[in-house]
């Protein structure tokens, strides 16, 4: 039985692996790709937004965000549900850190999500919602 499965398995990978567009230039293969916003919508005339974001295995900097601006970044998930990526905000004197992406939590049929840093706290929308994305947690501090 157990033999019968890895077969099927075997037959799924051959037939992904034979559509060309998934392996073109960006693309993800048997993987999903995504695209994460972090966007600054605070208050003008307020202290800039510090940002750092990261996984295990990649280290994506500080940045500094003023008003409208954003900073984004593109990966393929895992083939297994492990894709993990956590933000540190910082508008002084508040700050707050989060999972930006993990796969067992983000179950959106698009590719870009967003964060957005409001006044008030950090909200969470994918393209389909972005007009009205979700206040997902407050500020800390």
């Amino acid at each position: 039985m157990s033999f019968t499965i890895f077969k099927i398995f075997l037959l799924f990978l051959v037939i992904e692996a034979s559509i060309p567009h998934r392996f073109a230039e960006g693309g993800c293969g048997a993987t999903v790709r995504r695209t994460i916003h972090v966007v600054n919508k605070l208050t003008p005339d307020t202290p800039q937004l510090d940002v750092h974001c990261y996984s295990k295995d990649d280290d994506l900097g500080n940045h500094t965000l003023s008003i409208g601006q954003e900073f984004k970044w593109t990966f393929c998930t895992n083939f297994f549900p492990t894709t993990l990526y956590a933000c540190h905000l910082w508008w002084f004197p508040k700050e707050k850190s989060f999972d930006a992406y993990k796969d067992t939590l983000f179950k959106s049929t698009t590719e870009d999500l967003f964060w957005i840093a409001k006044p008030d706290g950090i909200y969470f929308g994918d393209a389909n919602h972005i007009q009205n994305p979700e206040k997902k947690y407050d500020w800390e501090g």
